[in-house]
């Protein structure tokens, strides 16, 4: 699971809302390492995610900041923000429980675009996992 969140070419094949497709992604994966992932959405906006890791857990969490700048996606359209985003993993008998915190969203409709940009992320994660 925690691959899922650090190779470039892994989070391409799984990463954003359901409809929506990767068309390019950059990890450098080192505190203070910045990261990339675009996606385009159905109607072909462009999306850019964006930050810079600030704690490394491997296997076990992985914090980074994911800034919005103006997105054209639900919720974060003329939002400025540099918000915070704590991945922590537990590995169960069965699977691997995740646990994702995403702090310092500016309003509301970015809270509630995100909340469904994540879900809407981790039904493609488990698609993927399989």
């Amino acid at each position: 699971m925690f691959d899922a969140w650090t190779h470039a070419e892994i989070i391409a094949q799984w990463f954003g809302p359901e409809g929506f497709i990767v068309s390019s992604s950059s990890l450098d994966l080192t505190v203070g390492g910045r990261y990339l992932v675009e996606i385009i959405s159905p109607d072909d906006n462009v999306i850019k995610h964006f930050g810079e890791y600030v704690e490394i857990n491997r296997p076990n969490s992985l914090i980074f900041t994911w800034m919005l700048d103006d997105q054209q996606c639900q919720g974060s359209r003329s939002q400025l923000a540099d918000t915070l985003v704590t991945i922590s993993l537990r590995r169960l008998e069965n699977g691997t429980e995740l646990t994702l915190t995403h702090e310092k969203l500016p309003s509301q409709s970015a809270f509630d675009g995100h909340l469904f940009g994540w879900n809407s992320s981790f039904n493609s994660l488990e698609q993927f996992l399989g």
